[in-house]
Parts: C-alpha cells; sequence; structure tokens
C-alpha cells in the first residue's frame, strides 16, 4: 500500500459569523430558519448557511423563552418582566404585548 500524501494548505474559504451566545432559541416547523436571543436582540438566522436574515432590535430585559406560530409568521417573545410579545415575521414589528 502507497502512502497518502497529505494536503498542505488548508485555507478557510468561509467563515460563519457568530449569532448565538446562549438562551432560548425555536427552529421554524420546516427547519429553514432559527429564531435565537442574542443579548437585547432577537436574530433570525437562515439554517442552510447560518447567516443572521434579520434581526429584531429593542428587547429591554433578558429573554426566557421563544415560540413560533403553527404558520412560522409569528413569534412570541417572554422576559424576566413577565411581558409576552408578538412580532409580525413579515414586517418585523411587534402587534401585540401584554403583561
Amino acid at each position: 500500500m502507497a502512502p497518502q500524501s497529505l494536503k498542505k494548505n488548508y485555507r478557510c474559504s468561509r467563515s460563519l459569523k457568530q449569532f448565538y451566545s446562549g438562551g432560548p432559541f425555536i427552529v421554524s416547523s420546516d427547519g429553514s430558519f432559527i429564531v435565537c436571543a442574542c443579548g437585547d436582540a432577537i436574530n433570525i438566522v437562515e439554517a442552510s448557511d447560518s447567516s443572521v436574515k434579520s434581526t429584531i432590535e429593542g428587547e429591554s430585559d433578558s429573554l426566557t423563552a421563544l415560540a413560533l406560530s403553527p404558520d412560522d409568521k409569528l413569534l412570541f417573545s417572554a422576559g424576566h418582566s413577565r411581558q409576552i410579545r408578538v412580532w409580525d415575521l413579515e414586517t418585523l414589528k411587534c402587534i401585540r404585548s401584554w403583561k
């Protein structure tokens, strides 16, 4: 058996930006995107290439839970302040909140 030659150069052709640092997350029903809390923002991340598709800014408190509607069009977020918000994922606007 002949010895195998190993590749001498391993160049990075593409790298992924960090989009998640711990905390609540949820995967869409079809697996195409992930919603995760990152500090005071919520990131919507493409599952295929880990790119951040959209960001919802302005969460004032630490998030404790995320949920998606069955059709993946609405996002529900809840935090330590016991505030629950409903987000429209097409417009990225809060359409309802209650405490």
